[in-house]
């Protein structure tokens, strides 16, 4: 019996090494199939694969640290003058269409008394009780005196109308104050006003009797009167103003103290006042 199990067990064995054996074959041959089917990969090839697999980021984490470390392209800096340049070019540009629209609006032109293109100026020689900041007015602004009277009688003390004397140059400004101060007829206008003949008023009538053709229209019927006004007309470019004169239109040239010598080669000194004993100081017109 033990020889009969015995002779079983070798069996077993055998078969087990015999499948062993089969098995072992057959792998061999699955084996050189492959090989036979597929290219072998040179020591170069693998080299190189493994180089590449290794240069490559494990993960996105990895990628993403890879690009941060790479250098960024700046602008070059603005220097402190070129940023301020740019600021203010920015500052001056409208905010808005309707900003830019309202600078294209054409602005209305400062309209001027066309007087002005005759003469910008005219010059006055202030009484004593002259301020130009309360602006200039007549003595007597609604009296209905005729022109020819008042430019031949209005230096006198008593004497007042509606209208405001003027010179149309400074220079006939000072000759008179020169010409006052110069005689034995010596009051207290020294200051002289400038003023600026476009800007005045449209209510404010301008009379110009610088020439003979000017003043022809303004004489009566007296011969003495009218050739006083003539006289004193021309001699001093005289220009008449009827109206309130504005303080902005008015400029003060003060008196320096030096007093150049008068322009007399038409005016009298005599003739400044009519009479001696009416004058008593700084009343006069001029």
């Amino acid at each position: 019996m033990e020889a009969i199990n015995a002779t079983i067990c070798t069996e077993d064995i055998e078969i087990q090494t015999n499948q062993a054996e089969k098995t072992v074959e057959e792998t061999n041959t699955i084996r050189k199939r492959r090989n036979s089917t597929s290219p072998s990969s040179t020591d170069e090839s693998v080299t190189k694969k493994i180089k590449t697999d290794c240069d490559k980021p494990e993960n996105d984490e990895e990628n993403d640290e890879e690009n941060m470390q790479q250098p960024v392209k700046t602008s070059p800096s603005l220097t402190d003058e070129q940023v301020t340049k740019k600021i203010k070019t920015y500052c001056d540009k409208p905010e808005t269409e309707e900003e830019n629209n309202e600078e294209k609006i054409p602005q209305p032109a400062v309209k001027r008394r066309k007087e002005a293109e005759k003469f910008a100026n005219l010059y006055r020689l202030l009484r004593e009780n002259e301020d130009i900041t309360q602006g200039l007015s007549a003595k007597s602004p609604d009296k209905k005196e005729k022109v020819a009277t008042h430019v031949a009688t209005g230096s006198t003390q008593e004497y007042s109308s509606q209208y405001i004397s003027t010179c149309s140059s400074l220079f006939k400004a000072e000759s008179l104050r020169s010409l006052k101060l110069n005689s034995k007829y010596r009051w207290g206008t020294k200051d002289i006003a400038e003023i600026d003949v476009g800007s005045l008023p449209e209510d404010v009538t301008i009379i110009d009797l610088r020439t003979n053709k000017l003043r022809k229209n303004h004489e009566i019927n007296d011969k003495d009167v009218n050739e006083r006004f003539n006289k004193f007309a021309e001699c001093h470019q005289e220009v008449l103003l009827i109206g309130t004169v504005p303080a902005s239109c008015l400029k003060l040239i003060k008196f320096t103290g030096v007093v150049p010598d008068s322009d007399t080669s038409w005016c009298d000194p005599d003739d400044i006042v009519s009479d001696d004993s009416e004058y008593s100081g700084s009343d006069s017109d001029w």
